[in-house]
């Protein structure tokens, strides 16, 4: 085998977004299949390269998941490797790329087993309503948001999600239920493409388009590519997603490095554009 599309148990074929992955890397003469992560009969030996594609429950896992990495990337080329899948699946990836000048959505980080006060914090920093969200999570899980009316629901919440794990303070962003997130798709390093997506939470405003190509937005594009310079080492495929803030400034929101919707159906030479970047690995 030449490349393994690494997934999960639940995607054993992939997502339809991924799908066309597989037929650009059999144009170019490669042998690549889906393979699960944590398939106990897979012998990571086997093939060459082994691309991170969907293995959506590793936010679930995560112990298991990069344990399973640090011993995959022993027997073959991983990608993305392992050191930035074990950074990148702990949101705390972003308080770093804040402290090298990175503009990041103000948080509150709260400790494991810590607390703040809510009601100090919205005071405090003028905040009418907050995002609270695990530092280990994905696809908005265990994600709420609450208005200053709601304290008395969002404290206990609060200090629920602390007792289980670090947890992240912000601002609800009112321009995501008009602008939406756009992400910035990178392979190897370059510019692939860039999508519109709609908000994540399950509050999102109803009608919002859903996931679509639109042309890169000058200064967004250039946030992107710092992101990318302060990761500090390349990248097979890199996600970053932006976003408005309440101020009108483009803030970082997420930087994908593990396991993210590359949306490669919607652009009809992403696949190609991915797999050869993927072949530049064997």
């Amino acid at each position: 085998m030449d490349v393994a599309i690494v997934t999960y148990s639940g995607l054993p074929q992939l997502d339809a977004y991924d799908a066309p992955l597989l037929s650009a890397l059999t144009a170019l003469g490669l042998d690549a299949r889906p393979c699960i992560w944590d398939d106990p009969a897979m012998d990571w030996r086997t093939p060459q390269v082994a691309v991170i594609r969907t293995t959506w429950d590793s936010h679930l896992r995560r112990d298991a998941f990069v344990a399973w990495a640090s011993k995959a990337g022993k027997l073959t080329r991983l990608h993305n490797p392992p050191d930035i899948l074990r950074w990148n699946t702990h949101k705390a990836y972003l308080r770093e790329l804040e402290a090298k000048g990175i503009p990041f959505t103000p948080t509150v980080w709260v400790p494991h087993r810590g607390t703040v006060s809510l009601d100090s914090v919205m005071r405090e920093r003028g905040w009418d309503t907050v995002v609270l969200k695990p530092t280990v999570s994905a696809g908005a899980l265990k994600t709420y948001r609450f208005h200053r009316s709601e304290l008395e629901a969002a404290q206990p919440m609060l200090d629920q999600l602390a007792a289980e794990g670090e947890v992240m303070v912000q601002p609800y962003l009112t321009r995501f239920e008009t602008e939406g997130e756009r992400a910035y798709l990178f392979f190897d390093g370059a510019f692939s493409h860039a999508v519109r997506r709609p908000p994540g939470l399950k509050e999102s405003p109803r009608g919002f388009p859903q996931p679509h190509l639109f042309e890169p937005i000058p200064e967004e594009l250039r946030l992107a590519e710092d992101v990318l310079a302060a990761v500090g080492q390349p990248l097979l495929y890199a996600r970053v997603d932006v976003a408005t803030d309440n101020e009108g400034c483009t803030r970082l929101q997420e930087l994908e490095a593990t396991e993210p919707s590359l949306f490669l159906s919607l652009d009809p030479s992403a696949p190609e554009r991915l797999a050869h970047a993927i072949a530049r690995k064997l």
